[in-house]
């Protein structure tokens, strides 16, 4: 059985501009494009917000979360928000894979989960070549604004991520860590 374009990128396996599918996955990002233009640029009330951001991802989303205006996806539909979530203003959440977010999770403005990744070697960039890591970030976790999570990684639950931290490792449970790269400063 042929596995699809989806399965490979779950399975962190490189797929470039000759992959069989890449014009499914093109067509799904102009698709989740065409949505979130909608979302960023339409006066709506918080309802209609709600409605279109649960056409986004895919499924009724939680009445107590809210994705603050601009943001920016690749796919929507791989990223999973739990409830009682605040996405502030100009996030980025590069979802070529999936992006689970937990319950009561505030993440600050100018943040950006990224979940894919380029090889280092030259002549696979130019074939566009990209791998996918999910990110898991737990419940009750704060992330400050203008953090970058990278591809793969784990935030355990009720951990705090410092503003403009890049956070290159997992981090514990009930810890918080600053900085590039983001060091734990601290056991909660």
């Amino acid at each position: 059985m042929d596995r699809t374009i989806w399965d490979k990128l779950d399975a962190g396996e490189g797929v470039g501009k000759n992959t069989p599918g890449i014009e499914e996955f093109d067509s799904s990002i102009k698709e989740c494009e065409d949505l979130r233009i909608a979302y960023n640029t339409t006066v709506m009330t918080r309802d209609e917000q709600r409605t279109l951001l649960s056409k986004i991802v895919g499924y009724k989303v939680d009445e107590r979360t809210f994705i603050v205006p601009p943001f920016h996806c690749d796919l929507g539909f791989n990223i999973v928000l739990g409830k009682n979530v605040l996405i502030n203003y100009d996030c980025v959440l590069l979802d070529c894979t999936k992006i689970i977010i937990g319950d009561n999770v505030l993440i600050g403005p100018g943040t950006k989960i990224v979940t894919a990744s380029h090889p280092i070697d030259v002549n696979e960039r130019r074939e566009r070549i990209t791998v996918c890591h999910p990110v898991k970030i737990g419940n009750d976790v704060w992330i400050g604004a203008g953090a970058v999570i990278l591809p793969g990684i784990t935030i355990g639950d009720r951990s705090v991520v410092g503003a403009g931290s890049i956070v290159t490792r997992d981090v514990p449970s009930d810890t918080v860590v600053a900085g590039n790269p983001a060091r734990k400063l601290r056991s909660l």
